[in-house]
């Protein structure tokens, strides 16, 4: 595929680091991901942000704290994760546990949240201009993509912002878990 990050061999999907909505929209459209619904997912924390283990934007072992981060759950409970080091697919269950492994030890500001909302509709409505990933005298934070931002406008917001209401189901780590595991039963 043309539009490909260079180097990055690990898997066939479209992917430009630290876009993960971008790379999140492109992922729902992939036919590998099977049978669905399939759901896009928002995580953050009530401070803004929350820790996240294995992740390839930083050291192996260490932790990094993302503002927001985006990936993928599939009809079959799998993450598709395309920042993580986990295998891609990993069980959704599975990436909960290693991916954040502080469990409540973690002051309520900075436990993870999820907002789940289904691919479908995360396609059919999700616009970024990118102006998230500008400096204020408008140079780039991180390099965009190399294809066109995706729909007009912005609406990144409605999906990040774990505080406010939003398009589809705000979960706790613990409530996520659950609803996983009676999926499974």
């Amino acid at each position: 595929m043309a539009d490909l990050c260079a180097g990055d061999l690990r898997h066939p999907f479209r992917y430009h680091p630290y876009y993960c909505e971008e790379n999140a929209w492109w992922l729902c459209a992939e036919p590998v991901l099977g049978p669905g619904p399939h759901q896009v997912v928002f995580i953050s924390g009530l401070a803004g942000n929350c820790p996240f283990l294995h992740q390839r934007a930083i050291a192996p072992g260490d932790v990094l704290w993302w503002d927001y981060h985006c990936v993928v759950l599939d009809g079959s409970d799998r993450i598709w994760d395309l920042d993580s080091r986990l295998p891609l697919p990993t069980p959704a269950l599975d990436w909960l546990a290693q991916t954040f492994p502080f469990g409540n030890e973690l002051p309520a500001r900075w436990r993870p949240y999820f907002r789940l909302v289904p691919a479908a509709d995360f396609r059919r409505h999700f616009a970024s201009d990118r102006r998230h990933m500008r400096n204020s005298d408008g140079s780039w934070t991180q390099p965009p993509p190399p294809w066109p931002p995706i729909g007009e406008g912005w609406n990144l917001d409605i999906y990040r912002d774990i505080k406010a209401a939003g398009p589809g189901e705000l979960l706790s780590i613990e409530a996520l878990r659950a609803k996983l595991r009676t999926d499974q039963s």
